[in-house]
């Protein structure tokens, strides 16, 4: 047992609902990425601009305490000082969110008072803001280039920092002002439930709107399936319901549809049509055959002139019958695309005069006089027997109507235009177009019984495959003109 197969259907509808959800996922994360970049950039900013401010009273500070610690010459005076200045660091670190370290000459980082001054008197209470900040540590720090004077711009963690070394005192060491502010990452955590049910109410429209898409999409579809299901089960009425289409591709396709179904239905009737007259045509003479066969084998036809008069009619009838059947293989041939050219250089005029003179018997015996207007020579390179053969079929086709002339006229215009006009009845104008459909009668005058019925349809094929065109035109007072254009220069020749 085969497995269901999936439904164009449910294949959107989780494609599409799958590229929203990955495009939320991927927002949230893209949003959250850069928020942490933008505040560490703000981060950065912030500490950037308070920095010259707490370097300049650091050192307003120190050269305070050096004045002071000259002028006192008593320890109590020196304690004094001493509890000034920590209260004055500690204001201005606090003020800075900063803390104060010290990077000696070997690269050591310690606390930040020793490289500040070298009175014993200071002491040691403000540890917290004389060390490193919480969540930073010594190898974060390049003493090197502090030491060299630079100040340093880094991070560690989710820590911000900017390292700014001041002046090394008489002891060789360097304080350095580290000025430091965390950038939480967790926006996701603290707008969690917040992007969370924004992400679900978003999920959810998605997936509304690509169910209403998908089902847009496909329902026109399973609609010119099941037509096209009816079409391919004989059922050539089918057609697709435009009313609910929408102008876009699926209504192409619909209406694509709907023609390929009016042109098989057409088809269809055209063949039924055609099988019709060629069993009609087929019947005639089999009837005249085998009536006068009849007539000479009972021995109805009992004299000399009956007998050769039913063996004349039984020749004709014979020939028109292998007329018909040779015309029905051409067309099959040209419709299998196994019909051969073979073009070579020739002088047209002489091919088509040839052609003409083989029905002059034929016209004289119905009064019909044939004329030709043709240059004496005009050199052509195309397959002068098909030449001849459409020449032939524009002329039998003439016989049927002409009621006194036939004018051929041959001519160089975009090639080889050859045109063959009778003084008959004429065609309507709306049945121009049809009139090289295979037995179809257009003139609602009935014709003589010249030909098979199958010459302009042949003709049109001929000059299709030769690369030439052929039309029909009537004048309002009576006569049709055929004309063919063919190519009969230097070029290639189309050959199957």
């Amino acid at each position: 047992m085969s497995a269901r197969p999936r439904r164009l259907r449910n294949r959107i509808f989780i494609a599409m609902v799958s590229v929203a959800i990955g495009v939320l996922v991927f927002t949230g994360i893209a949003t959250q990425a850069l928020t942490y970049r933008t505040r560490v950039s703000d981060a950065r900013s912030d500490i950037a601009s308070r920095a010259p401010a707490v370097v300049n009273a650091l050192d307003n500070l120190r050269t305070h305490l050096t004045t002071q610690q000259e002028r006192q010459h008593t320890v109590q005076g020196d304690r004094r000082v001493a509890r000034e200045f920590a209260l004055l660091l500690r204001a201005t670190l606090n003020i800075a969110h900063g803390t104060l370290v010290s990077v000696a000459a070997n690269g050591t980082v310690g606390s930040g008072l020793s490289a500040l001054t070298t009175s014993p008197q200071l002491g040691n209470g403000d540890a917290p803001l004389l060390d490193l900040p919480a969540g930073l540590s010594a190898n974060d720090l390049d003493t090197k280039q502090l030491l060299a004077g630079t100040r340093q711009v880094g991070s560690a963690g989710n820590i911000v920092f900017i390292a700014l070394p001041l002046a090394t005192n008489a002891t060789g060491a360097t304080p350095v002002v580290v000025l430091s502010k965390p950038v939480e990452r967790g926006l996701a955590r603290r707008a969690g439930a917040f992007f969370l049910g924004t992400a679900l109410i978003a999920a959810i429209t998605a997936a509304i709107v690509s169910y209403l898409l998908a089902r847009r999409f496909t329902r026109p579809l399973a609609v010119m399936g099941a037509t096209a299901g009816r079409i391919a089960a004989g059922d050539l009425t089918a057609r697709v319901d435009l009313g609910n289409h929408p102008t876009d591709e699926l209504s192409e396709l619909a209406v694509t549809l709907n023609r390929m179904a009016q042109q098989l239905d057409h088809a269809r009737g055209q063949e039924r049509a055609f099988l019709l007259s060629v069993s009609h045509d087929l019947r005639t003479p089999l009837t005249s055959i085998r009536g006068y066969a009849e007539a000479m084998t009972d021995g109805t036809a009992d004299d000399a002139a009956t007998r050769r008069r039913a063996a004349a009619v039984i020749a004709a009838e014979s020939r028109r019958l292998e007329r018909l059947v040779a015309d029905l293989l051409q067309l099959a041939r040209l419709d299998a695309r196994e019909f051969s050219l073979h073009p070579r250089s020739f002088d047209s005029v002489t091919t088509i005069r040839d052609a003409l003179d083989a029905f002059r018997p034929q016209a004289e015996e119905l009064g019909i006089a044939l004329n030709l207007d043709a240059p004496a020579k005009l050199p052509a390179e195309t397959d002068p027997e098909r030449l001849g053969q459409i020449v032939a079929n524009l002329v039998e086709n003439a016989l049927k109507y002409a009621t006194g002339a036939i004018d051929v006229t041959v001519r160089a215009h975009d090639g080889l235009e050859l045109e063959v006009l009778d003084d008959g009845p004429g065609i309507a104008p709306t049945e121009l177009d049809a009139v090289f459909e295979r037995l179809y009668t257009a003139r609602g005058t009935p014709g003589r019984t010249v030909g098979t019925g199958l010459g302009l349809a042949i003709v049109r094929e001929l000059a299709a495959t030769m690369g030439g065109t052929v039309r029909a035109s009537s004048d309002p007072s009576g006569g049709a003109t055929f004309t063919v254009v063919l190519p009969i220069g230097e070029r290639p020749v189309p050959t199957s």
